[in-house]
């Protein structure tokens, strides 16, 4: 968390599959900020407003793009990204390329053909996840 920042959103315009990646990777970030509110009366004022502000990013995020994707998503929807909210999806992309890496060393190491194939099956998936936060972040900042 940091102290308090200007915080305009920038509307993006994102398709389902771009929805799906920022949905998920969002509530990801929700999740791993929740530890912070089992300290939240230690914090000062301004702790307690950056908290608050990484929450109502992630809302904003999650009510433009639904918490759920609709039987019948619109080709697009603009989304309010802000630069406090790209920060939290870039250290996400970050986190998704270290896990990938990761991954990588336990494939080579796995003798059973079909948990190789779900291992690569992860590692495209979050690897399809990275692209899409780069083109994101690189749209909202």
């Amino acid at each position: 968390m940091s102290t308090k920042q200007r915080n305009d959103a920038c509307l993006v315009s994102v398709g389902p599959s771009e929805a799906d990646v920022l949905r998920r990777q969002t509530l990801v970030t929700l999740e791993a900020n929740h530890y912070f509110f089992e300290e939240i009366l230690e914090f000062g004022p301004e702790a307690q407003q950056a908290l608050a502000q990484i929450y109502r990013d992630a809302f904003a995020v999650l009510d433009a793009v639904g918490w759920r994707r609709p039987a019948d998503p619109p080709e697009t929807v603009d989304v309010p990204i802000t630069p406090g909210h790209a920060e939290q999806l870039f250290r996400r992309r970050y986190e998704l390329g270290h896990a990938n890496i990761d991954r990588f060393a336990g494939r080579d190491a796995e003798p059973d053909e079909q948990a190789r194939a779900e291992i690569d099956a992860t590692i495209a998936a979050d690897r399809d996840a990275a692209i899409v936060l780069d083109r994101l972040i690189a749209r909202a900042v």
